[in-house]
């Protein structure tokens, strides 16, 4: 009996080891590329949850002041201020939003007394804030998180406004 021998020959191996070589590749490559659209993906979500929080935190102050004269456009050092007064126990009190250091504000306290601006509570991160009157009864808000967006808003009260100048 003859005994069969298989011969190798160098191109086997090296036809396997470079496919396996591509296989491995591209198999990095697509978790790569996964992982880069993921990641902008996550970061254009959370954008969107900061602006759309903002923006749904403001109108919601301003929709539970929303009898006459409870809303107010306000300068205070050169800030900008939306007061949102209320009356409690006969004692007039006010929740003010503004912009300070890089951050919305809010401050609730009574009408009588003035407060710094750094009295106020940080809520979330904020850029630019400001408030106009383009009607009685409809409040332009324009801001942003960062410098290179701005947005603005528009809201419908249902009763009227007042603006004042300190």
């Amino acid at each position: 009996m003859k005994k069969q021998t298989v011969q190798r020959h160098m191109i086997d191996i090296l036809f396997v080891l470079s496919l396996f070589c591509v296989f491995a590749v591209s198999s990095v490559l697509l978790i790569l590329f996964g992982a880069d659209i993921y990641k902008k993906t996550v970061q254009q979500m959370e954008d969107n949850y900061t602006s759309r929080t903002s923006i749904a935190y403001i109108t919601e102050k301003i929709r539970q002041s929303d009898v006459e004269h409870a809303i107010k456009i306000i300068s205070q050092n050169d800030t900008q201020i939306l007061m949102l007064t209320n009356v409690i126990n006969d004692i007039p009190y006010a929740t003010s939003l503004y912009e300070y250091d890089g951050y919305l504000y809010e401050l609730f306290a009574r009408t009588d007394l003035e407060l710094p601006l750094d009295a106020g509570q940080p809520v979330m991160e904020l850029h630019s804030l400001s408030f106009s009157q383009i009607k009685q009864n409809l409040l332009e808000i324009t801001f942003s998180e960062d410098m290179n967006s701005e947005q603005t808003i528009y809201v419908s009260t249902h009763s009227n406004m007042e603006v004042k100048h300190e």
